[in-house]
């Protein structure tokens, strides 16, 4: 019933469309029960008789019979596809909205091979099941009550002999069912792990060639396409046999008419025309009871699409909006977390009493080893997840009482891998601000380092990047990636490792066009390499969700016993006292690759010297 009740909400916005629909297979109906009785009529007053002169009337109510059938058939086909294609787009677009809105905790566990198989699939399934069977419900049922009441009403004898075979389609049914159901329940979990392959190493394409892979990668494709045959084959021999005992039934059943029909005629309680006729109505009668009790398969697989699509309709957001947001018209940059605490899940806790404050307009550097928290911190700032304790406040007032919108929308994010979508290099610039004028992407991308590389392209902004921007270098990525930031003009910006996959001259450049982007504004940088934020205002070292200390470059590291001084030794080998950095800055060494760089003296003035 919940199946029923849901695709009934889904056709709600339909109505008068189902409701024509529904004349229109009244109508079917009545039009179809013309033509067993004319056959009837053809047969006792024209064959039986020798009148012919009758024959073309019967001849043209045929035809009109016929005519009139194709007319309504065509026009309920319009209808209900209509519907049908209204329906799946309203179902993809209201699940689209849902995943844009559930929290990333949803994607956390969710494959992203099932997601996409629910959007496609399922939604194609319910599409089916409406277009070509809800309606067909609809026909079959008032054809099989018309046809019952019609057969009691002329002869009850033969009538019962029609209606006996009418309980073996449920015998037939359930006999089936338990093992389809099952069936089609492992097809879905194994379409959803090959969705799932298919998209990862699609997405990982370069990977898997630049490892010679291919061959390997068909291998275990071609492995789980034979896992999932192996249950569609299955199904098929089901449903195979299930249609052909329903059509095993229909058969005897129309003999059995016959045979019965001819014992009535010899008796002299029906003619040879009503006998034709009866049997023509067992036929009709049949049909409809079969795929009646064919539609229950049907049901059920439409009944385990509307499922998995109810869960995520279902689903509420774990980040839940404020009922009466407030509205900041514009942000100051000022962050405070104020004993904030973590978990992913039922996972172990990840931030513990955390408490940092960082004023307007402040670099703030977090480092430490992975899985430190680090990350989280950022998540947690722009909502991707909210606190189990404590509070984190923008400007003041708790983002809790923020809408998502108002706070993502005013910060700027530069990840470690900058995602490009397939679209204009102007469209990936303003897709932060898509009102932004042509004038403001261009002096983002000036700020950036983009415009002159942008300008050697032959459509120049209008450039089609493709799919991931495969058609640019990782570093031109990344400038994309700060344009688009800069585009936004941001109060707050977050850098999550923005340089450390780049090569030493891409590196430069980057750090040239973030100090664009970073300057005025409040910045949160997460940082492996400890040269790019020597010139923090405060630098924050993390360790297994906890502050151990805190404060700016030359403070940390006059401290030999702290964690920040080890990290330096660890990262860059240093091996000098704090006593020589003013001479070794003084005296700077050649920078020829930053990564090489042995020493803090030699590390420092590479540092100062790239920004």
């Amino acid at each position: 019933m919940n199946t029923i009740r849901r695709i009934r909400g889904w056709l709600g916005p339909y109505k008068r469309w189902v409701v024509l629909a529904s004349f229109l297979t009244t109508l079917a109906v009545a039009v179809n029960m013309q033509g067993p009785l004319i056959v009837q009529g053809l047969v006792d007053d024209v064959v039986a008789p020798g009148r012919w002169d009758k024959l073309p009337w019967f001849a043209a109510a045929f035809a009109a019979v016929l005519t009139a059938q194709a007319l309504i058939g065509y026009a309920n086909t319009l209808v209900v596809g209509h519907v049908g294609q209204q329906l799946v787009r309203e179902l993809r677009h209201q699940l689209y909205e849902r995943l844009q809105q559930l929290s990333l905790s949803y994607y956390d566990k969710t494959p992203t091979g099932s997601i996409i198989s629910r959007m496609m699939d399922d939604v194609g399934a319910i599409q089916i099941f409406v277009t070509g069977q809800t309606f067909t419900i609809l026909t079959d049922l008032g054809t099989t009550l018309a046809i019952s009441i019609l057969l009691v009403s002329r002869n009850w004898r033969l009538a019962l002999v029609v209606l006996i075979f009418v309980p073996l389609y449920g015998l037939n049914f359930r006999f089936f069912m338990t093992q389809i159901r099952a069936t089609n329940q492992v097809i879905r979990e194994k379409m959803d792990i090959l969705f799932g392959h298919l998209k990862e190493k699609l997405d990982g394409v370069v990977v898997v060639k630049s490892h010679a892979r291919e061959s390997a990668e068909v291998t275990g494709f071609i492995a789980e396409l034979e896992d999932a045959h192996g249950p569609r084959v299955q199904e098929v021999r089901l449903r195979t046999a299930f249609g052909n005992l329903s059509a095993a039934i229909s058969g005897l059943g129309t003999a059995s008419v016959f045979g019965a029909g001819a014992f009535e005629v010899i008796h002299g309680r029906m003619t040879p025309g009503e006998v034709i006729s009866t049997a023509a109505l067992a036929g009709m009668l049949f049909g409809p009871i079969a795929r009646l009790a064919d539609l229950a398969y049907v049901f059920e697989q439409a009944s385990a699409s509307v499922d998995r699509l109810g869960e995520i309709l279902d689903l509420t957001p774990e980040v839940a909006e404020p009922l009466k947001p407030c509205h900041l018209d514009h942000i100051q940059g000022q962050v405070e977390f104020d004993h904030v605490s973590f978990a992913y899940g039922s996972g172990p806790q990840v931030l513990n009493e955390f408490d940092l404050r960082i004023p307007p307009g402040q670099k703030v550097a977090l480092v430490g080893p992975t899985g430190c928290g680090k990350t989280t911190i950022v998540s947690l700032l722009l909502r991707f997840y909210d606190v189990i304790e404590g509070e984190i406040r923008l400007d003041g007032v708790p983002i809790k009482e923020l809408s998502s919108t108002s706070i993502r929308s005013r910060i700027g994010i530069v990840p470690q891998e900058p995602i490009v979508f397939r679209g204009t290099i102007s469209e990936n610039i303003r897709y932060g601000r898509p009102e932004a004028t042509q004038e403001e992407v261009e002096s983002a991308a000036k700020a950036a380092l983009v415009h002159d590389f942008t300008m050697e392209l032959e459509e120049g902004y209008e450039t089609v990047v493709g799919e991931g921007g495969h058609k640019l270098s990782q570093g031109q990525r990344q400038r994309l990636a700060i344009a688009r930031a800069l585009c936004m003009n941001p109060s707050l910006v977050i850098l999550d490792e923005a340089t450390s996959s780049l090569d030493t001259p891409s590196e430069a450049l980057i750090q040239k066009a973030l100090k664009n982007l970073l300057t005025g504004r409040t910045s949160i940088i997460i940082a492996h390499r400890l040269s790019t934020v020597v010139d923090c205002d405060q630098i924050v070292v993390m360790e297994q969700g906890q502050i151990l200390q805190k404060g700016s470059h030359k403070e940390l590291i006059a401290d030999p016993s702290g964690r920040y001084f080890q990290l330096c030794q660890k990262q860059f080998g240093i091996r000098e006292t704090t006593n020589s950095i003013d001479t070794a800055m003084a005296q700077p060494a050649p920078i020829t690759d930053i990564h090489a760089l042995n020493t803090e003296s030699q590390w420092l003035a590479a540092s100062r010297r790239l920004s």
